[in-house]
């Protein structure tokens, strides 16, 4: 089974977005308005972002909110702060975050993690990414561990991403069961084979919706960046 490497599904969906000359340009728009940047750095740590030197910048790096909630929300990821993250850094962190303070002659501050869930709760050995804020909604990528995950995990929590996927989903299941319905019971009309259709119908969307719900989850566009303990 080939694995999900996160950097690379950044990439490729920023892509589909904005050119790097285009990212480059709009990342240095940020740096060049002085009064922007006096302002954000009054802001409560939070909100504050790291100006780093645009000329020793990584392009294939930086990403906008926007790409970052799309691969949260397809893998069902949470973008959160990192003092929420209780999974292990890697021994050379420090290092890492290190060189790249030296290199930017600054001091790098409001680290976020992309992650799976469980990851903000337990210690994982799945896939975390470190940010840093750099303004106007882009995060530059410090740093990937972790192993990789399969795609059937995107395959997997597919149904979790909005209210429509589960709908479709239960919808999918119950065609399924009428058509098996069929195959161990030939004798049944198209007309039985439809009102069983509609009776699964009923039946597996209850089930999941009310499931999904008495677990205290929540769908993967509500929680890609919440604070909160629905997953």
């Amino acid at each position: 089974m080939k694995k999900v490497n996160l950097f690379e599904e950044l990439i490729k969906e920023r892509s589909k977005q904005i050119t790097s000359e285009e990212l480059k340009t709009a990342v240095k728009n940020i740096w060049s308005k002085d009064d922007q940047i006096k302002k954000s750095l009054n802001k409560k740590n939070d909100e504050k972002f790291n100006v780093l030197k645009f000329d020793k910048m990584k392009t294939k790096n930086i990403f906008h909110q926007e790409t970052i909630k799309k691969i949260c929300v397809r893998y069902r990821l949470r973008f959160l702060d990192s003092n929420l993250f209780k999974g292990e850094y890697p021994k050379n962190i420090t290092k890492i975050i290190g060189k790249i303070e030296r290199n930017h002659d600054t001091t790098l501050s409001n680290f976020m993690i992309m992650a799976p869930s469980k990851l903000f709760k337990i210690k994982s050995p799945d896939d975390p990414i470190l940010f840093v804020p750099i303004g106007n909604n882009y995060y530059y990528l410090i740093h990937k561990w972790g192993e990789e995950f399969n795609y059937i995990r995107k395959l997997m929590v597919l149904p979790f991403k909005n209210i429509d996927n589960l709908t479709i989903f239960s919808v999918l299941v119950s065609v399924l069961f009428a058509l098996l319905g069929k195959l161990f019971m030939p004798s049944l009309t198209f007309s039985e084979v439809f009102i069983l259709f509609l009776f699964l119908v009923k039946g597996f969307i209850f089930i999941f919706f009310y499931m999904f719900f008495l677990t205290r989850r929540n769908f993967s566009e509500s929680i890609w960046n919440s604070k909160y303990d629905s997953f």
